[in-house]
C-alpha cells in the first residue's frame, strides 16, 4: 500500500445464495497465500463469514472486502450475500468495482437472482463475467447449464475454459486457447475459439474488416481488443470452477489480473458539480472517495468503508464529506480483510480502505480533499416490501430502541425504521421477513427487547356523492355566549386529489374574517371519518351559508361548527373506504407463472402485464396492501425460494363490499377493546 492505481483489480462476486461465492474467495486467498489452509462454508472456518449469525445459518449475510496478490496485480473482491433478502449489500458492493463476477451453480439453471445481477452490472457500464461453480457436483448436465446461460444472459456469453468432465469425473479445466487440449475436446475447443474471436472483433472496425477479409487475426491482435470487448460487452466470459477440487481457480485468478480493467481503464463513476452538471472524474485528479459500506462494530464503533475514485488519502489527515461541508479529521487508514483491519499509511485512486470513528457518515457519502466541488451519484438500494410493527418489551428497551434502529440503518440503507404518521405505530421496513427477522436479531445482541406484530393498514375515508349538512353552535353559561352556524356541501373528487376547500358565501352571512376559522374546522375534521374513524380525503367542502351573532359569534364557535357541519355532510355524501394499492414488479421462473398469476388473483390483484425473458417470467401488478402483508414468504414457497419482487405504493381505491364492512366492524371492535 499504496498500490499503483493500473495494478488494482476490483470485482464483486455475486450471485445465488449457495452458488460457491464463498467458497471460491476462500480457494482465491489461499492461492494467493493470503491464509494457510482453507476454510469451509460447513465449518464456518472461512474469512469471508465471521459474523455468528452467518456460521450458524451457513450463508452470507453482509459483503465482505478481501483482497489477495496475484501475477503482478492487486485484487480486491467483495464477497456479496447470495439471498436476495440482503440485496441492498449487493448493491453497495457494485457501486465500488469495475467488474462483476456473477456465480452461477453448473448443477443448477439460472436463478431469478443471477440474472437480475447480470442486468443490473449492465444498466451500470460494469464488466461481467460468469463463473460456473460446482462443476463436479453429480447430475450435473452441461447442455442443459449451457442452454440456460445463452437463454438468460445472451449469445455473447462464450465459455473461456471447460472441463474434460462434468460431475465427479472432472479432473481438469482446459483453456480454450492452450495448446494441450486432449483429443475428445479439440471441436468443441475450436468452436469456441471462432466464437470468442468474432466476439472480440465486433469491437473494432479494422479489425473486423482484417478477419473478414483474412479469415484469421494474430493472437496479439486477439489479446489487445480482449479488454474493450469485455468492457463494451461484446463478449461476456464463462470461467468453470471447482472449488472442492481445486479446480480453475487459478485461471480465474489469472482472468481477473490479466483480462479485467483497472479503476483507471473501467466505468467512469457518474458525479455532478456545484450547478447540477455532470463532472468527469480523474483518477490523477484531486481526491474523491465515496462510502460504499458502513459497519458498527460493538468494539471499534464505526467503521466506513471508502473506495478511492481519484487522488489519494492519507492517514491522520482529514476530508470534507460533502452532505455536510464539514472537514472530518481522521485517524488511522485501514486495509480491510474480512473482518481484520490493517493499518496502512495510505491510498489512492482504486484502493478500498476504511476509516473509524467518523460519525456523521452515511452509505453514499462523497467525501473530498475540499478542492474539488464534487457529488457521486447515490447509490440506489431496493425498497423495502415489508414492514412490522414493533413495540419495546419494557421501558429501559424504550429508551434504547430508536437510537439502536438507526444505528442499524446506517449500515443497512434498505433497513427503514420510521413513526407511521398516518397510524402513530413505530414500524421497520425491510427487504423480506428474513432480513427484518436478522435486522431484529442484531436489535436483540445490543440488549434490546422488542415484540412485534403486523402493522395496521393505512385505510382512507372520502365520499361517494354529493351531500349537504349543516351545523349550529351556541352556547350560552352566563355572560358572552358562543354562536355559528354554517351550511356545507361535500362532493368526491379524483382520486389522489386530497382536500379542496371553496368559500362560496354571499350576502356576508358568514363574516369575512370567520371563514378562515370554517376552514380550519373543517381541516381538522378531515383527520376522523365517518365510517371507522380513518382520515378523510379526496373531497370538496363548500360553505355556501350560515349566521352568526354580532356580539357572540367568535372564531372558536365557527371552528367548531364547521368541523361538525363537514362531518354531517359526509354522513349523508355515501362515505366510502378506501386502501392504499401497490404496485409490484414480480420476477419468477416461467414454470410457476401460473401459480404466481393464480395467487395475485386471489389477493384482489390486477395483472398490468408480463414479459418472458429466457426461462424467466416478469409480471407487473397492482394489489391491495391489506393482500400482501405475508406475500415476500408465500411467494417463496410458491417458486421454491426463487421468487423476488420489489413494491412501491401507488393510490388509493375504494374497498369493494363485503370486505369494508369487515374491515369496519374490525377496527370498530380494535377502538373499543374488543378482542378480534
Amino acid at each position: 500500500m499504496p498500490h499503483r492505481t493500473e495494478d488494482v483489480r476490483n470485482v464483486a462476486l455475486v450471485g445465488a445464495a449457495g452458488a460457491g461465492k464463498t467458497s471460491l474467495v476462500e480457494a482465491s486467498l489461499f492461492l494467493g497465500k493470503m491464509i494457510p489452509r482453507k476454510g469451509t462454508v460447513e465449518d464456518g472456518t472461512t474469512v469471508a463469514d465471521y459474523d455468528p449469525d452467518e456460521r450458524s445459518r451457513k450463508h452470507s449475510l453482509t459483503s465482505k472486502a478481501l483482497h489477495l496478490p496475484w501475477e503482478g496485480a492487486h485484487i480486491q473482491l467483495i464477497d456479496t450475500p447470495g439471498a436476495p433478502d440482503f440485496s441492498a449489500e449487493t448493491a453497495s458492493a457494485v457501486a465500488a468495482v469495475e467488474t462483476v463476477a456473477i456465480a452461477v451453480s453448473a448443477h443448477d439453471r439460472v436463478s431469478v437472482t443471477a440474472r437480475r445481477r447480470f442486468e443490473e452490472a449492465g444498466a451500470l457500464g460494469l464488466v461481467r463475467i460468469v463463473v460456473a461453480t460446482k462443476v463436479d457436483q453429480e447430475n450435473t448436465d452441461p447442455a442443459v447449464f449451457e442452454a440456460s446461460l445463452q437463454a438468460n444472459f445472451g449469445e455473447h456469453v462464450i465459455p473461456m475454459n471447460v472441463p474434460d468432465a462434468f460431475g465427479p469425473g472432472l479432473t481438469k479445466i482446459h483453456n480454450v486457447f492452450a495448446d494441450d487440449v486432449p483429443a475428445a475436446l479439440r471441436d468443441r475447443v475450436l468452436d469456441l475459439r471462432k466464437q470468442v474471436i468474432e466476439a472480440v472483433v465486433e469491437c473494432d472496425d479494422a479489425l473486423i474488416d482484417k478477419y473478414f477479409r483474412e479469415g484469421a487475426i494474430s493472437k496479439e491482435e486477439l489479446w489487445h481488443a480482449f479488454p474493450k470487448a469485455i468492457r463494451e460487452g461484446h463478449i461476456v466470459p464463462v470461467l468453470h470452477t471447482s472449488s472442492r477440487k481445486e479446480l480453475g481457480a487459478r485461471q480465474w485468478l489469472d482472468f481477473l489480473a490479466h483480462e479485467t480493467p483497472s479503476p483507471a481503464e473501467g466505468v467512469v463513476r457518474a458525479a455532478v458539480g456545484l450547478d447540477g452538471a455532470s463532472v468527469k472524474v480523474a483518477v490523477d485528479g484531486p481526491f474523491a472517495a465515496q462510502v460504499w459500506k458502513i459497519v458498527v462494530d460493538p468494539h471499534v464503533g464505526k467503521v466506513a468503508h471508502l473506495r478511492i475514485h481519484a487522488g489519494s488519502l492519507a492517514a491522520k489527515t482529514s476530508f470534507v464529506v460533502r452532505r455536510t461541508e464539514k472537514t472530518e479529521r481522521i485517524g488511522d487508514l485501514y486495509e480491510v480483510q474480512g473482518k481484520d483491519l490493517k493499518a496502512v499509511p495510505s491510498a489512492r485512486a482504486g484502493d478500498l480502505v476504511a476509516v473509524t470513528k467518523v460519525e456523521d457518515l452515511r452509505v453514499g457519502d462523497t467525501v473530498t480533499d475540499g478542492r474539488v466541488a464534487l457529488t457521486f451519484a447515490p447509490i440506489a438500494f431496493p425498497r423495502p416490501v415489508v414492514s412490522l410493527a414493533v413495540l419495546p418489551k419494557s421501558h429501559a428497551d424504550d429508551a434504547k430502541l430508536l437510537p439502536e434502529l438507526h444505528r442499524l440503518a446506517e449500515a443497512d440503507p434498505s433497513f427503514v425504521p420510521e413513526r407511521d404518521a398516518s397510524t402513530g405505530e413505530l414500524v421497520v421496513r425491510g427487504t423480506s421477513p428474513l432480513h427484518l427477522e436478522t435486522a431484529l436479531h442484531r436489535l436483540a445482541h445490543r440488549k434490546v427487547e422488542v415484540t412485534t406484530h403486523p402493522p395496521k393498514i393505512a385505510y382512507r375515508e372520502t365520499v361517494g356523492a354529493l351531500g349537504s349538512g349543516e351545523y349550529r353552535h351556541k352556547k350560552q353559561s352566563g355572560g358572552r355566549g358562543q354562536f355559528a352556524e354554517v351550511h356545507m356541501r361535500v362532493e368526491p373528487l379524483a382520486r389522489g386529489s386530497g382536500f379542496e376547500f371553496v368559500d362560496a358565501v354571499v350576502g356576508g352571512t358568514i363574516p369575512r374574517q370567520f371563514i378562515p376559522a370554517v376552514e380550519k374546522g373543517v381541516r381538522d375534521a378531515l383527520g376522523k371519518g365517518e365510517l371507522a374513524g380513518f382520515p378523510v380525503t379526496d373531497v370538496r367542502a363548500t360553505v355556501h351559508f350560515g349566521k352568526f351573532h354580532e356580539v357572540d359569534s367568535d372564531e372558536h364557535s365557527f371552528k367548531l361548527a364547521g368541523g361538525h357541519a363537514f362531518h354531517v355532510a359526509c354522513s349523508a355524501a355515501r362515505p366510502l373506504l378506501l386502501e392504499p394499492l401497490i404496485d409490484v414488479e414480480i420476477d419468477v421462473p416461467s414454470r410457476f407463472l401460473g401459480d404466481v398469476s393464480g395467487d395475485l388473483n386471489s389477493r384482489r390483484g390486477r395483472i398490468l402485464g408480463v414479459e418472458t425473458s429466457g426461462d424467466h417470467t416478469k409480471l407487473r401488478a397492482r394489489v391491495p396492501m391489506a393482500e400482501m402483508t405475508t406475500y415476500a414468504t408465500e411467494l417463496r414457497s410458491l417458486t421454491a425460494g426463487e421468487g423476488e419482487f420489489r413494491a412501491e405504493l401507488s393510490a388509493y381505491d375504494r374497498v369493494p363490499p363485503p370486505i369494508d364492512q369487515q374491515v369496519i366492524a374490525k377496527h370498530k371492535k380494535a377502538a373499543a377493546g374488543i378482542p378480534a
